[in-house]
């Protein structure tokens, strides 16, 4: 059954995705606002994915309650088809795109090569994502089983014992202080490129969409009781995030890039933040989708609903228009101040979501490449 609200969660993490992208613009004008609701605020849209697609897992697995065993190899090939197609597809595509617009050296075909930049998510900047839920794919047995085991027990002291995991997790492998100096190649690669495709960094986050998908009824219900609370968490939450990162801008020394790199989702601050955009998320949708059958609700509710519909398209897609717009700007010697940076950005979003809507009405005439690039045969 469709959870509409869940559904439209996809909508805000695409916004989010495309804000983070189109932050590198906001270093011209040097704004700190602009900078902070692009590169920081916009954090929770990556981590939010995965709660989305614990949520989906788990509400499909009708044994997961039960505990009857996970046909593995059925479960694989759906998920090889829904996101490994489309990751191959769309890792090709933006390879080859590079090899035609880069000079040449850049872009290598030898296998081992390809082989490296598929298993590491390195087609494109942000296709690392796809990476990393298929590892959380393969490895479901195991969330699963730890799911089973959260039920059968203290449910808040799991999951404050998983809070505490993923915040030294996250900490340790973004703060790890080793140097691969003398490291044999394969190693290096392993650990420089952990973010890459270790799911245990957004372990907390995907667990708590298998919780949710369990306890729908009751975690909506605590929400609207609790609905104070949430907002006021959320509030917070917003403080400790961008009142951390004024500090470092405004007594560290610290560049609007390097406040991308400390203050990100994997941060304790992002940790937080993350969990009260979530829980704030669900509340303002909810109260939409109650309130969407007349005025301008039902304008808000249509429009992401649409965004929402074809979001995983503009995921693949919206790359490649911010290199094309941000290719205009460098050949016409178009210079960033606030309010293009704020226009490039709704304009990416309008122009990712046409395009998306375009590709969509091919692929209906070309089955094949839309098994390949979406993962649907229909």
């Amino acid at each position: 059954m469709r959870n509409n609200i869940v559904d439209n969660l996809r909508g805000l993490c695409m916004l989010g995705v495309i804000g983070i992208h189109v932050g590198s613009l906001a270093l011209a004008p040097n704004s700190f606002a602009l900078y902070c609701w692009l590169e920081i605020l916009s954090r929770y849209s990556v981590p939010a994915f995965f709660f989305i697609s614990g949520y989906g897992l788990c509400c499909t697995d009708k044994g997961l309650l039960t505990g009857k065993p996970l046909n593995y190899i059925e479960f694989m090939k759906k998920r090889l088809q829904g996101a490994g197609l489309p990751y191959v597809a769309w890792s090709f595509f933006y390879l080859f795109y590079f090899w035609c617009t880069l000079p040449p050296g850049y872009i290598s075909w030898n296998p081992l090569h390809v082989a490296y930049v598929l298993f590491f998510g390195l087609g494109c900047y942000h296709l690392y994502f796809m990476v990393i839920l298929l590892w959380f794919y393969a490895s479901y047995p195991l969330w699963r089983a730890l799911l089973r085991f959260m039920l059968r027990h203290s449910l808040p002291l799991c999951l404050g014992a998983l809070f505490i995991f993923q915040l030294a997790m996250n900490w340790w492998t973004t703060h790890t202080g080793i140097t691969t100096d003398g490291w044999s190649l394969l190693a290096k690669n392993f650990f420089d490129h952990r973010l890459n495709y270790l799911p245990l960094h957004y372990l907390l986050i995907f667990m708590g969409g298998g919780l949710a998908a369990v306890y729908w009824e009751k975690f909506l219900a605590l929400l609207k009781k609790h609905a104070g609370i949430v907002l006021a968490f959320y509030a917070a939450s917003i403080v400790y995030i961008v009142g951390s990162a004024w500090y470092s801008f405004r007594y560290e020394g610290y560049s609007l890039l390097e406040l991308a790199y400390t203050y990100h989702q994997l941060s304790p601050q992002g940790l937080v933040y993350t969990i009260g955009s979530l829980l704030a998320f669900f509340l303002g949708l909810h109260w939409l989708e109650a309130r969407s059958s007349t005025g301008w609700t039902s304008y808000l509710q249509h429009a992401l609903d649409t965004l929402s519909a074809y979001s995983m398209l503009i995921y693949f897609v919206h790359p490649l228009l911010l290199e094309w717009m941000t290719s205009f700007y460098t050949k016409f010697g178009i210079v960033m101040t606030v309010k293009k940076v704020v226009f490039s950005y709704f304009f990416l979003v309008i122009t990712a979501l046409i395009a998306s809507i375009l590709l969509t009405q091919f692929f209906k005439r070309v089955p094949f490449i839309k098994l390949l690039f979406t993962g649907k045969s229909k």
